[in-house]
């Protein structure tokens, strides 16, 4: 075990513990829960996970210090993953509850879905949707063939388009265009679940874990 690739799965109070933990035990890496500064140095790169309110995670995050933990590690250059809300926690603000600040680091606001065909789309979004364009060289998606760019989403807000030609952007069509995948540097963001997602979403961790090897 001592030779596995250590990855930091960022603890605040909530998310998809057990799932993320399989799915990097299931790639050949060893996820650990970090909770304060101290701990950041044995990772090569960290997870944001994806299940919970978006009020409570920010409120955690300022009242643990973890938004000033996750600042410095983006300062050290170290590769951080956002997951569904993890990834909306990333952005300015959300909709869903607009007393608190997001941690502003991806220049985008999470808004609710809105719908007009609601026969044919539902709020919450669940179920598989594909990858429907991306700009050049997303390297989440590294060797993920287009007819498997397909993942499980689980989500009734989202990311809205915002034209930005430094941040890598991938989307999903939900009755309107929505960012799947935001990279920009060492922060990356998807908003559906990998760890969910079969092999494909396997093969996007694993080169989530291939970059954090390259840039360190």
């Amino acid at each position: 075990m001592g030779n596995l690739q250590k990855v930091g799965i960022i603890d605040y109070g909530t998310g998809n513990i057990a799932s993320i933990f399989k799915a990097i035990n299931s790639i050949g890496a060893e996820p650990h829960l970090v909770s304060n500064k101290n701990q950041i140095n044995n990772f090569k790169c960290f997870i944001l996970p994806g299940v919970g309110h978006f009020g409570e995670a920010i409120k955690y995050l300022n009242e643990n210090d973890l938004h000033e933990m996750i600042s410095y590690i983006l300062k050290l250059k170290v590769p951080i993953l956002g997951i569904c809300l993890g990834f909306q926690l990333l952005t300015e603000s959300s909709e869903e509850s607009l007393n608190y600040k997001g941690l502003g680091l991806f220049p985008f606001k999470t808004k609710r879905i809105k719908i007009k065909d609601t026969r044919i789309f539902k709020v919450p979004h669940l179920g598989w949707n594909s990858i429907t364009r991306y700009d050049e060289d997303i390297k989440l998606l590294k060797g993920i063939k287009v007819e498997k760019q397909l993942f499980y989403y689980s989500n009734a807000y989202a990311i809205k388009y915002k034209k930005n030609t430094e941040i890598r952007k991938a989307f999903y069509k939900h009755e309107n265009d929505l960012v799947a995948i935001a990279e920009y540097q060492n922060l990356f963001g998807v908003q559906f679940h990998p760890e969910k997602s079969r092999n494909q979403g396997l093969m996007l961790l694993k080169n989530f874990l291939d970059i954090s090897d390259i840039r360190r």
